[in-house]
């Protein structure tokens, strides 16, 4: 198989165990995934539900139908992903979501083209199924495994909140998954390891 690029986007300081919550518009494919273990607190969830609905509520709002937007939100992290009409729309669509409330850090990876059809969503979702299999088998401790896997236009994102190690490792996993075109690692360190211990953080 060919080995896929994969790019560190970020790589963060230690920061309170995160939750996972994706959105999606217009019958998007690029729901995350988790990947190991999910131990969410309650209000995390919430806050992410929260930021997340608000974004894509602006967005369906800006451009109904003329764009195929996906919002994935991690731990105050809000990760964008599908089509835009024009590079204007891209703009507009990044300052609607930094005035959100709660959002610590943005990351609007949409593109100018076409809205994607069925078939390229359908692979999409093949691929994070087969990614996170990947990962899962690969894997040198399953235990510390809190990721998200986000597949966009054959492009993997991985969110989350785990060891760099693991976050590394992750990343090599999918990049051997036959179809994976780069994979882009969005994740926060935590250098202590399993779940519990970042919970008390």
């Amino acid at each position: 198989m060919k080995k896929s690029r994969i790019v560190a986007v970020a790589l963060l300081a230690s920061l309170s165990l995160s939750a996972c919550v994706p959105l999606v518009i217009a019958g998007a494919a690029a729901v995350g995934m988790m990947v190991g273990s999910d131990p969410r607190r309650a209000e995390t969830v919430k806050t992410d539900f929260d930021v997340g609905a608000r974004i894509s509520a602006k967005v369906l709002d800006a451009y109904k139908d003329t764009a195929h937007v996906n919002v994935n939100s991690y731990n105050g992290i809000v990760l964008l992903t599908g089509e835009v009409p024009n590079e204007a729309a891209k703009q507009k669509l990044t300052e609607l979501a930094r005035t959100e409330p709660g959002l610590r850090k943005l990351y609007n990876e949409t593109v100018v083209a076409p809205v994607s059809g069925s078939t390229d969503r359908l692979n999409d979702t093949q691929l994070t199924a087969r990614v996170k299999t990947a990962v899962i088998t690969e894997s040198s401790d399953s235990g510390a495994l809190h990721l998200m896997v986000v597949t966009e236009r054959k492009v993997v994102y991985l969110m989350g909140i785990t060891r760099p190690d693991i976050a590394d490792q992750a990343a090599r996993s999918a990049s051997m998954v036959d179809g994976v075109a780069q994979v882009v690692k969005l994740v926060e360190s935590n250098p202590v390891g399993p779940a519990d211990e970042a919970l008390r953080k």
